[in-house]
């Protein structure tokens, strides 16, 4: 595999200091790939002039059909026989291109392979540190064999992403479009590898409401229907025991808390669901001390204790859904 062999598609949505800083990273990769194609989704001549400054293809697709469909023309577009796909909002180091063929040098076998945030956010506020690190940390613990995919950080061969044909364009914003497309990669019996030493610097700027409503209705409530629909339920990633677990026994703590007004025993036994949570997730909780410190750590763990009420809400909505119309199963 050769430099060249690697097609770089970033969608873009709008310009901004993100797409900026990422577009001159990519411009800083040595050695540098076949070619970078920035597909826009909806009008916005501020991109094309950024874009156009660094001497990058450029795809304007006025109707807005989508980040997914982006993805996909960009795709079509490319020349490689790689096609790495970035989101507009990470940096990638410089041995970007030399990191790409070193995993799939390693891993012959893999049709695809993706990385993970590092752990330096540009964002150093503390929502979107305990986020990022979030991420850093379920990527970093789950090498080797994935079920999924991650497009902010991933390459697929083009003629195993054309075969199943690309990202399911009804995912207009970004969402679980990643993840599905790796159900199809891996039902199509492709291979998919999770190398935690591939890294990108992540840009975004987390707010709490972000968390709350991103990942609910763009992360928990989408990818439970697809778990449901599929009858596939992996102990992977962010559905692993563990954090099925957590999701269960902070519901339940939640549930202690508000039946304590009548039966304020129960907060005992929120207290216990609560510690009980904070015991299966120590090691997330020793990895962030060692990052953001005792201060940031504590200020962390409500955080954390809402992202898993966040995705038991997700996983009940699903079901929800699920029961009133059950959805064709896809694979």
């Amino acid at each position: 595999m050769q430099p060249n062999d690697v097609s770089i598609i970033i969608p873009a949505h709008q310009a901004g200091w993100m797409l900026h800083s990422c577009l001159e990273a990519v411009a800083g990769l040595i050695p540098p790939p076949g070619e970078v194609i920035i597909v826009v989704d909806g009008a916005n001549k501020d991109i094309r002039k950024c874009v156009e400054g660094f001497g990058f293809d450029f795809i304007g697709l006025d109707s807005s059909p989508g980040v997914s469909a982006a993805r996909n023309t960009g795709a079509k577009r490319a020349k490689g026989s790689i096609l790495a796909f970035l989101d507009s909002d990470v940096q990638p180091k410089s041995d970007f291109i030399l990191s790409i063929i070193t995993v799939m040098t390693n891993h012959p076998e893999a049709n695809a392979a993706f990385g993970s945030y590092d752990a330096h956010p540009a964002s150093r506020g503390i929502v979107s540190r305990y986020r990022n690190l979030l991420h850093h940390y379920t990527h970093q613990s789950s090498p080797g064999m994935a079920q999924t995919f991650w497009a902010g950080c991933g390459v697929c061969h083009a003629e195993a992403f054309q075969e199943i044909g690309g990202f399911d364009e009804q995912y207009r914003k970004p969402s679980i479009e990643d993840i599905e497309l790796g159900y199809r990669l891996r039902a199509a019996r492709y291979d998919i590898i999770l190398d935690p030493s591939w890294q990108v610097c992540h840009l975004k700027k987390w707010r709490l409401n972000d968390l709350i409503v991103t990942d609910l209705m763009r992360r928990a409530y989408p990818w439970s229907l697809l778990l449901l629909q599929n009858r596939n339920i992996e102990n992977n990633l962010n559905v692993d025991h563990r954090s099925r677990a957590s999701a269960i026994l902070c519901i339940l703590a939640l549930a202690g808390l508000v039946s304590a007004f009548y039966f304020p025993t129960s907060l005992i036994f929120s207290t216990i669901a609560l510690l009980v949570v904070i015991l299966l997730n120590r090691r997330f909780y020793l990895f962030l001390m060692d990052n953001i410190g005792w201060g940031g750590t504590i200020a962390a763990i409500p955080l954390h204790l809402l992202y898993f009420v966040v995705a038991i809400t997700g996983f009940m909505m699903a079901c929800a859904t699920f029961l009133i119309k059950p959805p064709v199963r896809k694979y």
